[in-house]
C-alpha cells in the first residue's frame, strides 16, 4: 500500500499507488485523482494563458513585459466562474474592432477606466456568444448522432435485394378451393 497523498485540485485523500503522479522540473511530486483531472487542469491553465496573452498583445497592443491591468484580470476571473476561458476568448475576438475603436476615440486617462470600459463591452456581449457556442455544441452532437454507417446501409440494401421474392399478395393465403 502506498503512502497517504492529497489531490492538488479537489483535495481528496488517497494513496500514492492509485493517484496519478506528476513530477515537476525540480523533482517535486504532485498527485491528482486521475489523469483526466490533471489534463483538464493543464488545458484550463493553457487557455487562461492564451486569453491573457491575446488581450495584452492583440487587444491592448502592449509590448513584451507590460502587464494586463489587474482589475481586468480580476473581472476575467469573475466571468470564469460561469464561462470557460474559450468563450471569454471568443468574446474578445468578436469585439476586438469595437474595443480598439473605443480605446482610440475615448482617450482614457487611466488604465483602470480603460479596463472597466473594455470589460463592460465584453460583459454586454458574452451571453450572446455563449448562446451561439452552446447552439454549435448541440448541433455537433446532433450531427454526430446522425452520422450514417455506410456498411450498415450496404448490408440493408443487400438484404432488400435478397429478400425480394415473388409475392402473390393475398393469393398465398388462399387454398386452391377458395380461388
Amino acid at each position: 500500500m502506498g503512502r497517504k497523498v492529497k489531490c492538488k485540485i479537489c483535495r481528496r485523500e488517497g494513496n500514492s499507488n492509485t493517484f496519478y503522479k506528476v513530477t515537476n522540473e525540480k523533482g517535486v511530486n504532485s498527485y491528482f485523482c486521475n489523469k483526466e483531472e490533471y489534463d483538464l487542469r493543464e488545458k484550463e491553465k493553457n487557455d487562461r494563458y492564451e486569453l491573457l496573452k491575446y488581450v495584452a498583445e492583440d487587444i491592448l497592443q502592449y509590448e513584451d513585459g507590460q502587464i494586463v491591468p489587474p482589475s481586468m484580470v480580476k473581472r476575467i476571473e469573475k466571468l470564469h466562474e460561469f464561462y470557460t476561458y474559450e468563450i471569454i476568448h471568443e468574446s474578445f475576438r468578436m469585439n476586438k474592432d469595437g474595443i480598439q475603436y473605443w480605446i482610440k476615440v475615448k482617450g482614457f486617462t487611466s488604465e483602470f477606466g480603460m479596463a472597466s470600459y473594455i470589460m463592460k463591452i465584453i460583459e454586454g456581449s458574452i451571453n450572446d456568444i455563449y448562446k451561439q457556442w452552446k447552439y454549435k455544441q448541440q448541433q455537433s452532437v446532433v450531427q454526430e448522432s446522425h452520422l450514417v454507417d455506410v456498411q450498415i446501409l450496404n448490408d440493408t440494401k443487400e438484404n432488400k435485394i435478397i429478400n425480394k421474392n415473388n409475392d402473390n399478395g393475398i393469393l398465398d393465403f388462399l387454398d386452391e378451393g377458395d380461388i
